[in-house]
């Protein structure tokens, strides 16, 4: 989305969803923050348990049964496996940052998925990108959560595809 922003001419089609276009304090209107997606997320990043795995998965992912001990086993490892890996998330720091002032500058036709239940990024961040991005389309899948290419990955493919072929 940055590259599309700030060279929109290296950039013929975007997709994108489930991210926020701004961070540090900003306030949104029907979502808190931080949201309890990143509550759930800081703490899996500082103290990776399975059961911090699970409740983090569980925020996530708005269909619980794909919540599975082998989901939850891959995440832990990926969480506990690698302790470079672990020393670097812990010490990396978000930059507050603001795009929204730059999304009119995105001149490709852009797709915008959503989770309706993502408690990572509340919908109205969709709202705002589909505001502010002249081509732009946005398509909420119900029944989903932050994870959506994962939880409704036929769905989701087929609006991708869509995208890609004919727009």
């Amino acid at each position: 989305m940055i590259v599309a922003m700030k060279n929109p001419e290296r950039v013929n089609k975007l997709v994108f969803g489930a991210c926020h276009i701004k961070t540090g304090g900003d306030l949104y209107l029907m979502g808190n923050r931080p949201s309890e997606g990143s509550r759930a997320t800081n703490d899996v990043i500082a103290d990776p348990t399975r059961e911090n795995v699970r409740r983090y998965l569980r925020v996530h992912i708005d269909d619980e049964a794909l919540v599975t001990d082998e989901l939850i086993d891959y995440i832990h490892q990926n969480y506990t496996g690698h302790p470079d890996h672990v020393a670097a998330n812990k010490a990396s720091v978000s930059v507050p940052y603001d795009h929204g002032v730059d999304l009119p500058n995105i001149k490709a036709p852009s797709l915008i998925i959503w989770g309706r239940y993502d408690r990572m990024c509340v919908f109205e961040i969709g709202i705002a990108a589909l505001n502010n991005i002249y081509d732009s389309r946005l398509v909420l899948l119900n029944n989903c959560g932050h994870w959506a290419p994962y939880e409704k990955p036929e769905e989701y493919t087929a609006h991708l595809l869509n995208f890609l072929e004919n727009i």
